[in-house]
């Protein structure tokens, strides 16, 4: 592996034909199907259908509320539209297990208000990548996620946290009687402009403590989670990403220096 390439971590899950990430929410999975081919129509052609949880998608408070910010809306006011910097955490939890406030304090202390905050899980989704041969379409995923303890939520939510990603489905207890802890979620949510991105891959190739995440969402009007293709920067790539970032979100301050 290149130096260019083990300092760019993509971080995004692919998108493939089959796959439900979520089928206690909804029946439909994503749907591949050639529609044209180059030997008998000249050229390839393929349809494809899903949903916006059928990969990893950012989204905003807009998936639980009819008010608020969609994620185009929060990214077209930055000035570094879908850049952020952020925090890295490598936790060492069991399937079904709780994150706790501890887990995540040390990390925390590394974050900014307004970063993202990324959760490495002992590569939980990799794991349930690797076991289901590439295509997740069981209830099984989502209820022996790891999930944030109440604390942890809170911690997170006093810091200032502005993107909460992580690579596994379920961020609140999936057990609980309100289905999937909505109630941290939504408490994370008050901040109206915050997001979650999730679910990641792999987050184990990333080795730095702070890095610079770029979301990279598809463009799509209207929506309340996007799919998109998450890219991490980390070693030199990560301190050219960090130094633009500062400019652009403090002009006056990279004037003055």
């Amino acid at each position: 592996m290149t130096k260019i390439e083990s300092d760019v971590v993509r971080v995004g899950m692919p998108l493939v034909h089959g796959a439900n990430l979520y089928p206690m929410v909804k029946p439909q999975g994503t749907e591949i199907r050639g529609i044209k081919t180059a030997q008998k129509d000249g050229v390839e052609v393929s349809s494809i259908t899903f949903t916006n949880l059928d990969c990893t998608y950012v989204e905003t408070v807009r998936h639980i509320s009819s008010d608020g910010s969609l994620p185009l809306e929060v990214f077209a006011k930055r000035p570094a539209r879908d850049l952020y910097r952020a925090v890295v955490v490598h936790v060492d939890v069991e399937e079904g297990g709780d994150i706790t406030l501890s887990d995540l304090e040390k990390s925390l202390r590394e974050v900014r208000k307004c970063d993202a905050l990324l959760v490495d899980a002992n590569s939980y989704t990799d794991k349930w990548l690797t076991r289901s041969r590439g295509v997740i379409d069981v209830r099984e995923y989502n209820l022996g996620s790891p999930y944030f303890s109440t604390e942890a939520m809170r911690g997170i939510i006093s810091q200032g946290v502005a993107i909460l990603g992580g690579n596994f489905p379920s961020f609140s207890n999936p057990k609980t009687k309100e289905g999937f802890g909505v109630d941290m979620i939504a408490e994370f949510y008050k901040t109206k402009e915050n997001m979650i991105l999730a679910p990641l891959l792999n987050l184990k190739k990333v080795h730095d403590l702070v890095v610079a995440l770029q979301v990279n969402p598809i463009e799509i009007p209207g929506w309340c989670g996007l799919p998109c293709s998450p890219v991490v920067y980390q070693g030199e790539l990560k301190r050219l990403f960090l130094e633009y970032l500062e400019r652009a979100l403090h002009p006056q301050e990279s004037r003055e220096l």
